[in-house]
């Protein structure tokens, strides 16, 4: 997984013991890859809590990439093969939609003058 995951652009590439850590891009979030089966689950964490609705509109419009709340933040996780370079551009597209989201609703919950 550690090289698929170079060769689909994916930086910042390590491993903790069974799980691999990795970065969208350079300056961007860290996702976590979790081994499960024969093949991995994704996951990358947004410090903001999602509402029940905004759960379900995100699942509603990304059934492989369900969205959930994990220890107090949203998350979104994302069932790939081990050497799936298509699944991981679809899951750089979706993450990156997720944390842009996450960051919208998080501006959206700010009281005026809070800052940024």
């Amino acid at each position: 997984m550690q090289s698929a995951l170079c060769a689909a652009g994916f930086v910042g590439v390590d491993f903790d013991g069974p799980v691999i850590h990795a970065r969208l891009w350079s300056s961007s979030v860290e996702f976590v890859a979790l081994p499960e089966g024969e093949g991995w689950v994704l996951a990358v964490q947004w410090p903001v809590r999602a509402s029940p609705s905004q759960l379900a509109g995100w699942n509603a419009q990304h059934p492989l990439a369900p969205m959930d709340i994990h220890l107090g933040e949203t998350r979104v996780t994302m069932r790939v093969g081990a050497e799936d370079i298509a699944a991981l551009h679809t899951w750089a597209a979706v993450a990156e939609a997720m944390v842009a989201q996450a960051i919208r609703w998080r501006r959206a919950q700010r009281a005026p003058g809070e800052g940024m």
